[in-house]
């Protein structure tokens, strides 16, 4: 081979050293960059990050869905209660399906998340718009009967809810968010993503896969009345946090505070505890515990979450921090953000 084509050789290899490189630098920024997507559901902000080939169209589409199931549950809704006590309303497939979860999750929780707490949350102004007042108890006992679940009746041939009391209200802001989180989350395990991680208000977050680089997703337990942090949980592939707290949604009357959180059958809002984050399987179970556990005053939590089988986190009135044995395997670390 003469000294021209021996030049020329050299050229081309370099040339397609070259490109491999760029095309493998490009591949990877593609596939490990991550990219956001934000929006307004559920009366909170929704944060959708996602890596992967085709992210981007897969963050569409999945901020779409979870649009699309907020006006779905709350159209049914809204026709359930229009109902009460008159005749059955048949609502779409997948929100009967929905119910169906939530009755039975309502159930094995001992009734401490109750679906048709509407009646409750209304009475003490806590419904949409509303922005909260102390009820006398007189309300609070004429409005206790109406949050019996027996009093629903789900007819699955028929494919039909019945609130057979007039004044009862199904109520599913508690599970809605969840629900939407787990619908997004399966659409993206759906399109081979590298990973994702989808947050609803931070209240309510699922992940898939791991994060950029490596290693388990990191997410931050906030201190309910301080900056500081409880700490940072490293979740597994696929798991979900659910937290519930009295620092969103609350009045403040004679120096007492009174969350939105409200006991089913006493009719008030919980006052040992101040935060409870739940680490379960999915979004709308961690939704369901985090809420059943926080308004369980008087009960032994950590049983509760033992028997449901679950790991979480608490902070109680008294500052005191409390914890599932399990959940010290979930800590990534003690202090800074993630």
């Amino acid at each position: 081979m003469g000294k021209r084509w021996r030049r020329v050789y050299v050229y081309l290899v370099l040339a397609a050293v070259l490109l491999i490189s760029a095309g493998a630098y490009l591949y990877l920024n593609v596939t490990t960059k991550p990219l956001h997507k934000e929006g307004f559901l559920f009366g909170t902000l929704i944060r959708i990050t996602a890596y992967g080939p085709g992210a981007r169209a897969a963050l569409d589409r999945a901020l779409s869905e979870m649009a699309g199931i907020e006006e779905k549950i709350a159209g049914a809704v809204a026709a359930v209660n229009s109902k009460a006590g008159e005749e059955p309303v048949k609502v779409d497939e997948e929100v009967f399906a929905l119910l169906k979860v939530v009755f039975a999750r309502s159930g094995e929780t001992g009734g401490y998340f109750n679906p048709v707490i509407g009646p409750l949350v209304e009475t003490w102004g806590f419904g949409p718009g509303g922005s909260g007042r102390l009820p006398a108890q007189e309300e609070i006992d004429q409005v206790l009967p109406l949050l019996e679940p027996d009093g629903v009746i789900l007819d699955e041939a028929a494919g039909t809810v019945y609130l057979t009391r007039k004044g009862m209200r199904l109520d599913l802001g508690g599970v809605a968010k969840g629900y939407a989180v787990d619908r997004a989350w399966e659409l993206l395990a759906g399109t081979g993503l590298k990973g994702a991680l989808v947050n609803a208000g931070e209240s309510s977050i699922r992940v898939l896969g791991e994060r950029p680089g490596g290693g388990p997703w990191r997410v931050a337990v906030s201190h309910p009345r301080s900056q500081e942090w409880l700490g940072i949980l490293g979740l597994p592939p696929g798991s979900a946090v659910g937290t519930s707290a009295d620092t969103q949604r609350y009045i403040v009357v004679d120096g007492h505070r009174y969350s939105h959180l409200l006991n089913p059958f006493t009719g008030y809002p919980a006052k040992d505890l101040l935060s409870v984050t739940v680490i379960t399987g999915n979004a709308l179970e961690a939704d369901i515990l985090s809420t059943a556990l926080f308004v369980a005053e008087g009960r032994d939590r950590l049983e509760l979450l033992d028997r449901w089988g679950a790991e979480g986190v608490m902070v109680t009135a008294s500052g005191m921090t409390v914890q599932t044995p399990g959940l010290a395997g979930f800590w990534y670390k003690k202090e800074g953000p993630p």
